[in-house]
């Protein structure tokens, strides 16, 4: 099956989002040329010179609509579909079809395009694993065919505003997403490759803090640097890649020849709240932190044989925890020496909700 050649234009969805921002870079660095889609392209001008020469921008206003990427991905050798509303709401009817019609769009996009070599879909580690083993610190064991299945509870369990209900409504939609995309695959015989990438938290700086802020899993490690305990109760300690780790594996499940019809988990190691404490504690000795978070280690096990062989094959071997938080220490030193005004994101929206939910709750 093809691929993208060297210096190839790919289409990257979710453009401004944290993992879709970061991912660009990480092509253009490679030789790549770049088209990202974004809603509305004169609200993001502001990508234009900060990706430079090889990125330019498209205008995919309701990726829901039939036909939605139909112009974005004239002329494209490889599309990576990062594009995805982390939304967290009681309903599961408002949140899970989405995720399943945007995800299938791409593909009935890029079929019709005969330029395109190599298709990618991001899904999530959320649907591999009941959280309920990750917020109990219970044993687990997880790889390329692990699913599931049970969350598909969230179309029948009664609705509720409690974080870890609205996280089940995600979970199937991603669930639910990456399945009908495979079945897509199956059934239609596309003319180009097709792949699955498969992340949890994906840490590090964002590519413009000032005009992006610190959306999906990186809003962790900014409430963390900003005082906060809740993300351990929000997303316990589990395990995690660098942000430019995942666009790594993002360029080889393009690129690469005989990497097809895999499910490919961008997944580096297990993490400790109280070791990311520690780390923004050597490189910011100035700044007072917490001094410590109570919190039960990960016991799980995730099968990450290929993707390690993956990376050495792009050349690389996974960043450490500290080398990855050190970026974010660096950039938000930054941040605050400048004095930037963070945009608020989803994540800040929902950690303001379960703050607000836990008062009540002790209020009686």
């Amino acid at each position: 099956m093809p691929t993208v050649p060297a210096g190839g234009l790919v289409l990257i969805t979710g453009a401004n989002g944290y993992i879709g921002g970061v991912v660009i870079q990480k092509f253009l660095e490679a030789g790549y040329r770049v088209r990202g889609t974004v809603r509305d392209p004169s609200k993001n001008q502001w990508m234009l010179p900060l990706y430079g020469p090889k990125f330019e921008l498209v205008a995919v206003p309701d990726m829901y609509a039939d036909g939605a990427f139909d112009a974005a991905v004239k002329g494209v050798d490889g599309v990576a579909h990062i594009a995805s509303a982390v939304v967290f709401q009681p309903d599961p009817a408002v949140v899970i079809p989405p995720y399943i019609t945007s995800a299938v769009n791409i593909l009935k996009s890029a079929a019709k395009e005969p330029s395109v070599k190599s298709v990618s879909y991001t899904s999530s580690q959320a649907t591999m694993l009941d959280a309920a083993a990750i917020h109990t610190a219970s044993p687990y064991s997880i790889g390329p065919d692990s699913w599931w299945e049970d969350a598909k509870r969230a179309w029948t369990e009664p609705p509720s505003s409690d974080f870890p209900r609205m996280l089940l409504n995600y979970a199937c939609g991603k669930l639910e997403a990456e399945q009908a995309c495979w079945k897509w695959v199956k059934d239609n015989k596309p003319h180009f490759t097709f792949n699955t990438i498969v992340p949890n938290i994906n840490w590090g700086p964002t590519a413009s803090p000032e005009n992006t802020g610190y959306g999906s899993s990186s809003g962790l490690q900014k409430l963390l640097w900003n005082g906060s305990a809740l993300p351990v109760s929000m997303i316990p300690p589990e395990w995690w890649i660098d942000t430019e780790d995942n666009g790594v594996l993002q360029i080889a499940a393009l690129t690469l020849p005989g990497v097809e019809n895999e499910r490919i988990l961008a997944i580096a190691d297990k993490f400790c709240y109280n070791d990311v404490l520690a780390i923004f504690k050597k490189y910011a000795p100035e700044k007072k932190f917490l001094d410590k978070v109570e919190e039960k280690p990960d016991v799980g096990t995730v099968d990450l044989a290929r993707a390690k062989e993956l990376m050495r094959m792009m050349g690389k071997e996974f960043n450490t925890l500290d080398e990855t938080i050190r970026k974010f220490v660096v950039q938000m030193l930054d941040i605050e020496k400048r004095g930037v005004v963070l945009p608020e994101t989803e994540a800040d929206r929902m950690a303001k909700m379960t703050e607000e939910a836990a008062a009540q709750a002790a209020q009686g």
